[in-house]
């Protein structure tokens, strides 16, 4: 076993053993949030091996949360059954999505996707019924057993969540390494290089969309039944923009860089929680400085430190 893996499974060894040391709620809650934006960093960052960058994200795990809440609350149907549907559905919807926005490039995709999303807020905030309109579904039911998983208990949601981030980063990089994920490296270098070795690029891409949909949507129905409560006007064009924010600040070579992105941008704006009013304006200000001084994100800063230090 190299040295990255031994390190890999140290970390997942703390992770493990982290409820048992910390017994703070907020804290727990801080890191299960850093789960479901590690989940949505990773599938952004699988579509953004082809140059792709989707503002439809949270239009996506808004579907996936709408299902998971409409399933367990008004339907009676189990978590654990909602859970995998959540995904396929958002998955399903980018087929047409996907092909249809697959057509244009560069901005134009950008604004195509951001539309998408936008289109989505707006058709679960016009139904008041069943979507709950602006004001969205609340006392969405938690996973089951009940005893197990309370409100007041953050325990058994921080090992659902440390499970499901596993799962994703697992999956997302076995993909990227697989022949699959060649293919799209291939295509970030050259589209027209790949075409003319006879790749499908935009099949590629489109495969690549709809894994990126799937896992927005699992995050979004942990999401419904873990803070019981969703609504159009928290799943906005800026939730999509910080997730980009994770992989730029993080860095985008490998697939550590959307970890660390979701890990620190998640920590940073709690700690200046305090604050108030300036908390936002801190933040920006940090962010600033790391795009300026870490062009290619944190990983790529610790990778040119490492060869400095070989060197």
């Amino acid at each position: 076993m190299t040295s990255d893996r031994w390190g890999i499974a140290a970390l997942l060894v703390a992770l493990a053993l982290v409820p048992l040391g910390v017994h703070d709620s907020y804290l727990l809650h801080v890191m299960i949030l850093i789960f479901l934006n590690i989940m949505l960093a990773t599938s952004m960052w699988l579509l953004g091996i082809t140059h792709l960058i989707s503002f439809g994200q949270a239009g996506f795990m808004f579907i996936g949360a709408m299902t998971s809440a409409l399933l367990t609350k008004d339907l009676g149907v189990s978590f654990w059954i909602a859970l995998p549907i959540a995904g396929v559905l958002p998955a399903a919807i980018a087929a047409p999505v996907g092909r249809l926005s697959l057509r244009v490039r560069g901005v134009y995709f950008f604004l195509v996707t951001l539309a998408f999303g936008e289109v989505v807020r707006g058709i679960f905030a016009y139904f008041q019924t069943p979507f709950g309109g602006w004001y969205g579904i609340r006392d969405i039911p938690p996973p089951s057993p009940r005893w197990l998983f309370t409100p007041l208990d953050k325990v058994p949601f921080y090992y659902l969540g440390l499970v499901l981030v596993v799962l994703t980063c697992w999956v997302i990089w076995r993909i990227s390494r697989s022949w699959f994920g060649e293919v799209l490296w291939s295509i970030r270098e050259s589209e027209l290089l790949a075409s003319s070795v006879g790749i499908n690029v935009t099949g590629y891409k489109l495969v690549a969309f709809i894994i990126s949909a799937f896992v927005a949507g699992l995050a979004g129905s942990f999401y419904a039944n873990y803070v019981g409560y969703i609504s159009p006007l928290i799943f906005d064009f800026q939730y999509s923009v910080s997730i980009l924010i994770f992989i730029v600040v993080g860095g985008f070579s490998t697939l550590a860089g959307p970890v660390v992105g979701a890990v620190v941008l998640t920590i940073v704006p709690e700690l200046f929680r305090a604050t108030g009013k300036y908390q936002m304006l801190i933040f920006g200000m940090i962010l600033v400085v790391s795009m300026l001084t870490m062009p290619d994100g944190i990983t790529g800063a610790i990778r040119r430190l490492r060869r400095r230090r070989a060197a």
